[in-house]
């Protein structure tokens, strides 16, 4: 039962499917008073006849539905009988002549693609950062090198046959690899590297490769996953034709990105083998900028949009209706051609432009059903902490922590497990009359006119240049928008990211829209100079939901087309489950903060995901995913001796492994001891202290250590003292030398290797590296906070600058129950960059906060 369940597999017999399908059959005479069933296949093997269906389907129509494909004679015969013997000889000389062709042709892009050599660049990111500089990478070498692309984080990352080719024909091998929590490889994509380096290392024996890290420096383990990657690669005999470029998200990534780059095109082009394209590229890169050399292909002509009206949607949407109902499209164009006598041109068309939406609503509904999402719906939301900041004659701030909690019947009650996580995808918070005003001001192309928030809209891209693996990487809300019919009112509120700052590069293009001068100055001034363009997102943020009121003269200037290809998409954020489905049932529970913070003055912010889940209403619909985190799980013997630590709502993980001891008691199973380390600013902003306090008396927790670093008159103390501590370490000593001992460790990253170090210094012997090497340590760590952006402390100003040190330690301490994102790629990782959030060095760079 466990395996099926750990892996979502369900099994089903033969009787209970024929109960099912017989009431099915049943709504289907009802309803459509056919259904074609062949009865000796579905009938149950083995007593048959005591199921009702025996004799309910013995007289069941079975017949073929026409036209259809079917056995015949073969297609030689049928031509002879219906056409006759026909003179083939000008035909066959036809045909030699374009199969001539084709082999001509062939062979010259055979001999065009030798003159470039293939390179394959593998990629693991999924915030989008890292995999928008693989895209930048690979438009810079398209140009001397046939690139290719590959994800190691995809649905297909361990398909022998889509990536083992790919990497066996590639002369070169690129790995751009963001970071995440401490120093490990993205959880989606150690599937990957497991099927790479314990199945198919000896592929990357002599191979050329080279890696570029993305982290950040406020971590402890500084790019740990390039520099892991790395190693890996020295032991099967790879070679690293340059050192491992290392991305920091605090000092800023794009330099290290460039320099890399121009180091990686001056190594191919020293090699004895270069081609003269490799040579012309370096050239024209000591020559160009960067920004030239990335924007190579001009994709924007190539995005078409079409726009629909909600009268015309709707119409088409029910003759589709209709038509699915008559069972095929042709009696609808029967009836057409008989009404044609009475159909005008006006109305021709009409009809024609149906035909085109409703083709666009099938081809639509048949993307949406390979989406692997969870559509729930919100059962309640309590306001663990609420208060409110404020400052002088500033606007009041409130910071809130919820606990939602979300009904899962509603969207099949999927499964999970304590520790995994939650990927939500947040809403807009903007109220519908800004975004009225935002669509407004938009420009229609010359069919559709005015645009309005009800109006519905195709995309698609007409550029077979440009593989779709690469526009995915690169522009991901074209990418996601593709084939879709999307109501105008959903792609704002929900798939674009309004609250995100525009970037220096779309500033300049958007200079060339502009109809003022002074806007034209302004937005050419932000966009190339960076000073100009902090102080600008300091003054007003630069939000494109501002975009309008900031620049006027940009209305009726700014098309869908051009947002499709310049805006980010709202991505989704993770959270830590904090139930166990066995306790709570079919519902998900979830902690979140609300994040506020600064751009520097006094204008405040607050996160876009945190801001949403904050603010949900019971009933409200909420989408995400499950992501399945098994280094997080609780031991499945429950009589292992388990230490937990954490800090504010890095609670939210070890209440749902709280709760999954108390379901093994209620079993009757033997439980071993359990400690826990709480600690929290004071002892008003602890989190579940009614259940902490009720898993002790029902010995689910052995002992119970809280420490508060802001408590009113007492001492300040934080978890690495309470560990180090003479009657703590008294009683965790001898447990840490137990065999089977397991650690869970929830809260920022440094109080993580801190709290490793006075475990490290407490336990006897080398018991603490045994835990370690054994795996029985589990981390679910936050981000560090970078010094370029401030975030709010509780009832002190709103300054932005560096933070002192003392204070520093308090903040990363204590950094988890003012996190309200918490963007942790493993479990929970929020890093504040200089231009956004980041996921342990996979910094998106839109300043999109959780």
């Amino acid at each position: 039962y466990h395996s099926f369940k750990t892996d979502k597999v369900a099994m089903i017999d033969h009787h209970n499917l024929i109960d099912m399908f017989w009431k099915w059959y049943g709504e289907e005479m009802l309803f459509r008073k056919y259904c074609p069933v062949n009865w000796k296949w579905v009938i149950p093997p083995m007593s048959s006849s005591t199921n009702r269906a025996y004799l309910g389907l013995n007289k069941a129509q079975d017949y073929t539905l026409k036209p259809a494909y079917l056995f015949g004679t073969s297609p030689f015969q049928l031509e002879t009988i219906y056409f006759g013997r026909r003179d083939t000889s000008r035909a066959m000389k036809k045909l030699v002549h374009c199969v001539f062709l084709a082999i001509l042709f062939k062979r010259c892009i055979a001999r065009m693609r030798k003159r470039k050599q293939p390179v394959l660049i593998i990629y693991a990111s999924v915030t989008g950062n890292a995999a928008k500089y693989a895209s930048d990478l690979g438009a810079i070498l398209r140009s001397s090198f046939n690139v290719s692309f590959f994800d190691s984080c995809g649905v297909n990352a361990t398909s022998d046959s889509e990536v083992l080719p790919l990497m066996i024909s590639a002369k070169l091998l690129l790995f751009v690899i963001s970071t995440q929590g401490n120093g490990e490889l993205p959880s989606l994509s150690h599937l990957f590297f497991s099927f790479l380096f314990e199945k198919n290392g000896g592929i990357l024996s002599g191979k050329q490769c080279a890696v570029l890290g993305f982290g950040c420096s406020s971590y402890p383990i500084f790019c740990g996953a390039a520099s892991r990657l790395s190693k890996q690669l020295a032991v099967y005999d790879a070679e690293e034709v340059i050192p491992r470029g290392q991305c920091d998200s605090v000092k800023g990534e794009a330099p290290t990105f460039y320099d890399w780059t121009t180091k990686l095109v001056a190594k191919m082009a020293s090699m004895p083998s270069a081609s003269p394209l490799v040579l012309g590229l370096l050239d024209s890169m000591k020559e160009s900028t960067a920004s030239s050399l990335v924007r190579t292909h001009n994709i924007l002509d190539s995005v078409k949009v079409e726009v629909f009206t909600k009268e015309l949607v709707e119409n088409a949407a029910a003759q589709s209706y209709m038509t699915t109902r008559r069972g095929s499209m042709g009696s609808m164009s029967r009836r057409s051609s008989m009404d044609a006598s009475t159909h005008t041109t006006e109305s021709e068309i009409s009809a024609s432009l149906n035909m085109r939406i409703m083709k666009i609503i099938m081809s639509s509904s048949m993307h949406t059903s390979n989406k692997k999402f969870f559509e729930g719906r919100v059962k309640s939301r309590e306001d663990l902490i609420s208060s409110v900041v404020s400052e002088g004659e500033r606007e009041a701030i409130a910071r809130k922590t919820s606990l939602v909690k979300i009904d899962l019947q509603t969207c099949g009650n999927p499964p999970y497990q304590p520790g995994d996580h939650i990927r939500i995808f947040p809403r807009n918070v903007n109220s519908l009359e800004e975004l009225q005003r935002f669509v407004g001001h938009l420009s229609g192309n010359g069919e559709t006119g005015d645009i309005s928030l009800n109006d519905h809209i195709h995309v698609s891209f007409e550029n077979e240049d440009v593989p779709k693996s690469e526009l995915a990487v690169s522009l991901p809300l074209l990418s996601e928008s593709l084939g879709h019919l999307i109501p105008l009112y959903y792609f704002f509120e929900n798939q674009v990211a309004l609250e995100s700052p525009i970037s220096m590069q779309t500033c300049l293009e958007l200079s060339h829209l502009a109809t003022s001068s002074k806007d034209q100055a302004v937005l050419k001034g932000v966009g190339n100079s960076k000073k100009e363009y902090d102080n600008m997102n300091s003054l007003c943020g630069m939000k494109w939901i501002i975009l309008f009121k900031t620049f006027p003269s940009l209305s009726k200037q700014v098309t869908i087309n051009f947002l499709m290809c310049n805006m980010k998409m709202n991505h989704p954020r993770s959270y830590s489950i904090s139930s166990c489905k066995e306790i709570v049932g079919s519902e998900l529970h979830i902690v979140v903060g609300r994040l506020l913070y600064s751009r520097g003055g006094s204008k405040m912010e607050a996160g876009v995901c945190s801001n949403f889940l904050t603010h949900v209403e019971p009933d409200d619909e909420i989408i995400f995913r499950l992501e399945s985190a098994p280094r997080f799980h609780h031991p499945l013997d429950p009589s292992c001796p388990i230490i937990f630590i954490c800090t504010g709502t890095g609670i939210a993980p070890i209440r749902g492994l709280l709760q999954k001891r108390s379901y093994f008691q209620s079993r009757g199973e033997k439980l071993g001891p359990a400690f826990l380390i709480f600690g929290s600013r004071c002892s008003a902003e602890g989190l579940f202290h009614d259940e902490i306090e009720e898993f002790q008396e029902q010995g689910v927790l052995m002992k119970v250590y809280m420490c508060y670093s802001r408590e009113m008159g007492e001492k300040k103390e934080y978890t690495t003292g309470i560990l180090r501590s003479k009657r703590v370490s008294k009683v965790l000593s001898p447990i840490l030398a137990e065999p089977n001992t397991h650690i869970f460790i929830c809260g920022s990253a440094n109080m993580a290797e801190d709290c490793k170090n006075a475990l490290r210094e407490i336990s006897p012997q080398d018991s603490f590296d045994a835990i370690t090497d054994g795996g029985r340590l589990h981390c679910d760590v936050f981000g560090a906070l970078s010094s370029r952006i401030t975030q709010v402390k509780r009832n002190t100003s709103y300054t932005i600058g560096y933070l002192l040190e003392d204070e520093l330690d308090d903040e990363l301490d204590n950094s988890i129950d003012r996190h309200g994102g918490r963007e942790n790629l493993s479990s929970s990782c929020i890093m504040l960059g200089s231009a956004g959030v980041s996921r342990g060095g996979d910094k998106h760079g839109d300043g999109d906060f959780n």
